[in-house]
This record gives C-alpha cells, sequence and structure tokens, in this order.
C-alpha cells in the first residue's frame, strides 16, 4: 500500500514548473544555507531534522494551502544557483467536492432504491 500510495500520489517535477499552491513533499538536504534562506521567507515550508543517514535536514510543506508566491520564486532562485537540485516531488492534490457530490448522489440513489426494495419485502412477507 505505501508503494501505490507514494507511486500515484507523489510526483517528480521540475522546480521551473513549480506553481503557487503545489504541495512539496520531502526534499532532503545537508546544506545549512537553505535553513538561512527559508526561514527569511514566513511561509508554509517547514524544515525539520531527518532521521536519514546521508541527510541531515528535509522541508516540506506544512499546510495544504502549499507553496506561496515567495517561496516559488525563492525556490525557484535557488535551483538556479545550484543550491537545490533540478527536480523536487509534490503531493498530488484532488478536490474534495467531486468526491463529496459523486458520495452523495450514490447514498440518494442507492440509498432510496435499497430502502424501497426492504419495504417491497418486508410488506409482501
Amino acid at each position: 500500500m505505501k508503494y501505490i500510495k507514494n507511486s500515484t500520489l507523489n510526483k517528480l517535477i521540475s522546480v521551473n514548473d513549480l506553481k503557487e499552491g503545489m504541495i512539496v513533499n520531502d526534499y532532503y538536504f545537508n546544506n545549512e544555507y537553505i535553513i538561512k534562506l527559508l526561514s527569511a521567507e514566513n511561509g508554509n515550508l517547514e524544515i525539520y531534522k531527518s532521521n536519514r543517514d546521508d541527510f541531515r535536514y528535509y522541508f516540506k510543506s506544512q499546510s495544504a494551502g502549499g507553496l506561496t508566491a515567495g517561496e516559488v520564486w525563492q525556490l525557484k532562485i535557488m535551483n538556479s544557483q545550484n543550491i537545490i537540485s533540478d527536480n523536487i516531488s509534490i503531493k498530488m492534490a484532488f478536490p474534495f467536492a467531486p468526491a463529496i457530490l459523486l458520495g452523495l448522489l450514490i447514498t440518494v440513489f442507492y440509498g432510496d432504491l435499497m430502502m424501497i426494495f426492504i419495504k417491497n419485502i418486508f410488506l409482501v412477507i
């Protein structure tokens, strides 16, 4: 399940293709200069200490709001100065409204049909 989740809900894109609102997945690094740059921007990117042996830190989007315009600009600048790599992993976000609407339609139609069917069976028997 973890492999399916990671392979379908994460996407590796170029930093130049980042847009406001995208949700950054864990980006691992060792350069402490990145910490200074990202902490200067008061946005959604949060820096954590890593448990991995090969990297000391990582950052990721803290909220579902994703990246702010300033953070996108800052990540693109850091990429152009070769501070971070060209590719970054983002989480695929899906709007909830279509799923909620589909659930409502299934509940209304399927649930009502089942209740009519059950009432007819018990009234006949």
